[in-house]
């Protein structure tokens, strides 16, 4: 996975540059996430401008980032889905628990 993690303010920004996020992808996220979690990163934000699809497993990766930063007194933000993306996020109801 092609993935730059990126400090602005007070977020981390994980900025995934793969068109296609499916599960092979997936732990290479979820460790990276962990790692900065461990470090202290509390704001996260999940850049996906330049995703075009996600399986049903991101989801379920996404919502594992999202109770990570919420155990651990912080939270998820979405940033720039595509229209597919979005639409996937939202049919899952992804959009009611995380902002995008």
């Amino acid at each position: 996975m092609d993935l730059t993690i990126e400090k602005s303010g007070a977020a981390t920004v994980f900025r995934i540059q793969t068109a296609r996020v499916t599960y092979p992808l997936l732990p290479a996220l979820v460790g990276k996430t962990k790692e900065e979690v461990g470090k202290g990163a509390r704001n996260l934000i999940l850049d996906l401008t330049a995703v075009s699809y996600i399986d049903s497993a991101t989801i379920g990766c996404v919502m594992d980032i999202h109770r990570l930063a919420g155990e651990n007194g912080g939270a998820l933000h979405i940033l720039a889905p595509q229209a597919r993306v979005e639409t996937m996020l939202s049919m899952a109801g992804v959009h009611k628990i995380i902002p995008i």
